[in-house]
């Protein structure tokens, strides 16, 4: 088993997001990052914070425009890490 960091970004400040897994090889991890970017990742929905209002548009094509946008800015990226950054990661506190 090896251990990664999943970092998912929408490309605006402050909004990178990390998660810890386990998983059989590097390319499982591409498929793991990938329904993380878009099942969990907190910042997948392009909310007004990130794109405006609909009403700063001139057109509904305007606005659509930019959340497609937005969209295309979304990544995410692997990092091996070790077992115990793993362990330390995703330990449970309670």
């Amino acid at each position: 088993m090896e251990y990664f960091k999943i970092t998912c970004s929408n490309n605006c400040c402050g909004c990178d997001e990390d998660f810890y897994i386990e998983a059989e090889s590097e390319g499982h991890a591409e498929d793991i990052g990938s329904e993380i970017l878009w099942n969990e990742y907190s910042y997948i929905e392009p909310y007004e914070r990130y794109i405006g209002y609909r009403d700063d548009y001139e057109t509904d094509e305007d606005y659509e425009d930019a959340i497609e946008e937005y969209k295309e800015n979304y990544s995410f990226w692997i990092t091996e890490i070790t077992k115990e950054e793993y362990e330390e990661h995703t330990r449970d506190y309670s």
